[in-house]
Parts: C-alpha cells; sequence; structure tokens
C-alpha cells in the first residue's frame, strides 16, 4: 500500500469509529493524558484543517464544534485532496508546529497521527483497538524516526515519551508504546 492509500485508511478507520459515537461517549477518558473522547475529536479535526492548509499553502479554518465528525470527515477529504496533487509529495510545504519539510513528511504524520487516535478512540469506547498490522507496521517504521527531544516529546509536544514494551509485543502495541500510550491503558468501565 503506498503511502496516499495508508493515509486514506486511517481517516476510514477513524469515520468508522466516530459514526457510533453517541453523547454519551463524549466525556469519556482517553490515552490521551487529560483528554476526552470530545476533546480528541476537536484535535483531530483542528490537526486535519492544519495539514489541509499547510499543503495548499492557506491559513487553517476555524474548527466547527457542532458537527465533528462531519467536520472532521470534511478537513480530512480536504489534506487527503491536497496530498495528492501533482508534485505535492515532493515538494516542501509548511509543516504545522515544525516548519518546512518535504510533502511526504506531512502526509506520513497525519498518517501516524489519525491511526494512533483510531486506538485512541477505540480504547476509550471499549472497543477491540487492535490495528491492521499492515498500517501498524507503517506507522511504526515511520514513527521510529520522531524525534525525543521536548518539542516532540513530553509536554506540550506532540507525543509522550516512548513507554517500554517487549520487542515480541504485537505491533499495535509496540506502535502505541512508542508514541507514549500502555497498551494496558484502561478500557471504558476497567
Amino acid at each position: 500500500m503506498d503511502l496516499l492509500d495508508l493515509h486514506r485508511s486511517s481517516i476510514d478507520l477513524n469515520e468508522k469509529l466516530w459514526a457510533d459515537l453517541s453523547e454519551a461517549h463524549l466525556d469519556l477518558a482517553t490515552p490521551c493524558a487529560g483528554w476526552t473522547v470530545h476533546e480528541l475529536l476537536r484535535h483531530q479535526v483542528a490537526v486535519a484543517l492544519e495539514f489541509a492548509a499547510s499543503a495548499r499553502g492557506t491559513t487553517p479554518e476555524e474548527p466547527a464544534d457542532d458537527d465533528p465528525p462531519t467536520a472532521y470527515r470534511a478537513a480530512s477529504d480536504a489534506a487527503a485532496e491536497a496530498f495528492r496533487a501533482p508534485g505535492f509529495l515532493d515538494r516542501t510545504a509548511r509543516f504545522p508546529g515544525y516548519g518546512p519539510r518535504r510533502g511526504k513528511d506531512l502526509v506520513a504524520a497525519h498518517f501516524v497521527d489519525n491511526l494512533v487516535h483510531a486506538w485512541d478512540l477505540s480504547r476509550a469506547l471499549g472497543l477491540d483497538s487492535t490495528l491492521d498490522a499492515e498500517l501498524a507496521a507503517a506507522a511504526f517504521r515511520m514513527a521510529r524516526h520522531y524525534p525525543t527531544t521536548p518539542d516532540v516529546r513530553g509536554p506540550g509536544g506532540a507525543f509522550a515519551m516512548p513507554v517500554d514494551v517487549p520487542a515480541d509485543a504485537p505491533i499495535t502495541d509496540r506502535l502505541v508504546g512508542l508514541l507514549g500510550r500502555s497498551p494496558r491503558w484502561p478500557a471504558r468501565g476497567a
């Protein structure tokens, strides 16, 4: 699967999860420290808007808060469309919060972010959080190259510091551990 298809698959996975959300789910805790499901959804919409704007060289729109699933779909579709523009993967664009990077780096980061947040949402909802092995392995290969500097890891960074996970653990566990989540984070009701 190529990078753009991986990216689309992570969006599709989130859209499936969002389709079954109810008001009762919005206040549930997530593995993202201090975030409820509602805050996670708002984050995903805002990030998709930022990446779409960066890919197009425009200013991000303000996220709509009245219908997060619809806002996410529109923002993610806009990002996916902008990422598919001829030559985008090899040209330089502004990586939100980190400056100029290759287009493929933006696509990879948005893919990893979407995939790991699908895991977060699945855990929060008490669903099976095992990610597709091909998607998780691709995200793991990409995320292994993320720096461990304070601007990326820790308070105020995009991810927490890695959590120790055995090298022979399932790929989903290794991926989420690499990005600062405990694979044993309690699911709803636990």
